[in-house]
């Protein structure tokens, strides 16, 4: 949240600063990890930074520029809580409301709430046939009860979408054309299906033999309230100076409280409630065929970071766009570091390597994070491919729930660095583990 009136920031972008930004962001591409990428820097509330590596479509050789349109993906959830939430703003719906009291036809909904779906805590089933999204949700099994646990799942935000166009009588893009984009002059923004796509646009690539092959958008159907999304750096830095302008601050805090108190991912509505550094931090990412994108902030800091790429899955446990947010926020904010008794660094240095090889004491963790910490968990962490460890330097170190503590060390590897974090209950247990850029 990074008001437009934010006082001025103990930061200050230098030219040194966006010499290594620039570095960061080029060695991407001259890496080919991917054909284009931008980045877009928030300080204070002014946009400091707007610049642009490579291809936005390789076969015409057009160049990505600060004002190129990127497919977003699920950072497009923002826009459909911002959506529900003006609804709320002017009386025309609640958040505890029932889905089933704007779509009776969704059936399987009837005990699930509207703050429920954009949480992400419905519960509902996970379905494939787009075309026939109302059926196949009520044909489906329940993945928990509704407001029982995390579940990140389209149907939430495609469901929200469609309430949005039940209470407003007019199409989602329409509405938030209308009271998102216009509002906040993001003129380069618009639904996956709309007209207005600029003539540089980026096209979607997938890695393919040490090339690039192209890779088609979804339906506007199958992405509209979740994924539907296109914008550029600009306007994404717009939104975020902004957008606690365009919202009661009431609003801006039922978007920014996590559904579930306590649980391993604080996911709130269209945003992740994290920390970094033992700041606030909060983010959301996104992918999408052919596209990737990150949306970071420090709002105690007033400083955001924009990063699009038109490239998708590399099959890494981070993205680029959060490898590359990531190393630039390390850049804007230097991490220091922290003393910390030398039992904690052992048992991080011990867990790091438990997670790298597979061999998981289970004894040692809670029973909940047990369960979360399934086989495909570790695999996706990919931490082996990091390389052997140089040194690992406690940075933050921060009380948590029931009396738990939650560590932070940077740890850098021989093939690059990870912020991680790891909590311990009172009684020794680890209730946590986290692996970032």
């Amino acid at each position: 949240m990074l008001a437009a009136i934010a006082a001025a920031s103990a930061l200050a972008f230098t030219p040194a600063t966006e010499r290594r930004v620039d570095s960061i962001a080029e060695a991407e591409v001259r890496a080919r990890r991917a054909p284009g990428v931008a980045v877009g820097i928030v300080e204070s509330g002014r946009i400091v930074y707007a610049r642009a590596f490579g291809a936005a479509e390789i076969s015409r050789k057009i160049r990505v520029s600060p004002n190129t349109q990127f497919a977003i993906g699920q950072i497009s959830q923002e826009f459909t809580a911002a959506a529900i939430l003006l609804l709320v703003q002017s009386s025309r719906l609640s958040l505890d409301d029932r889905v089933t009291a704007y779509l009776p036809d969704v059936t399987a909904a009837r005990y699930v709430t509207i703050r429920e779906l954009l949480d992400q805590t419905s519960g509902l089933p996970h379905v494939t046939d787009w075309a026939h999204l109302v059926k196949a949700v009520n044909r489906g099994r329940f993945i928990s009860p509704p407001g029982k646990s995390y579940d990140p799942n389209p149907v939430n935000y495609l469901l929200a979408g469609l309430i949005v166009e039940r209470v407003s009588g007019v199409p989602l893009s329409d509405y938030v054309q209308q009271h998102v984009f216009l509002p906040l002059v993001m003129d380069g923004s618009l639904y996956i299906g709309d007209s207005g796509i600029g003539a540089d646009h980026a096209v979607g690539y997938r890695p393919a033999h040490n090339a690039f092959a192209h890779v088609e958008l979804p339906s506007a159907t199958q992405s509209a309230g979740d994924t539907g999304v296109i914008s550029n750096v600009y306007d994404l830095a717009k939104w975020d100076i902004e957008f606690p302008l365009l919202l009661r601050v009431d609003a801006v805090r039922e978007m920014f409280t996590p559904g579930l108190q306590g649980s391993y991912d604080l996911r709130a509505m269209g945003w992740t409630i994290d920390q970094r550094g033992g700041r606030r931090f909060i983010w959301q990412n996104g992918e999408l065929p052919g596209f990737q994108a990150m949306n970071a902030l420090l709002p105690d800091d007033h400083v955001a970071v924009i990063v699009l790429a038109n490239v998708d899955d590399t099959g890494t446990s981070a993205g680029l766009p959060e490898r590359v947010a990531g190393r630039i926020l390390d850049v804007l904010e230097p991490p220091g570091e922290l003393h910390v008794e030398n039992a904690i660094l052992t048992r991080a240095h011990e867990w790091l390597i438990r997670v790298a090889t597979g061999h998981i004491d289970r004894a040692q963790l809670t029973p909940g994070f047990s369960n979360y910490l399934s086989d495909s968990v570790i695999r996706n962490a990919h931490i082996a491919a990091y390389g052997s460890i140089v040194s690992i330097v406690p940075i933050a170190s921060m009380p948590s729930a029931n009396g738990a503590t939650a560590y932070e060390f940077l740890v850098h590897f021989t093939n690059g660095t990870l912020h991680y974090k790891m909590t311990i209950t009172p009684d020794g247990k680890i209730a946590f583990l986290s692996f970032s850029p």
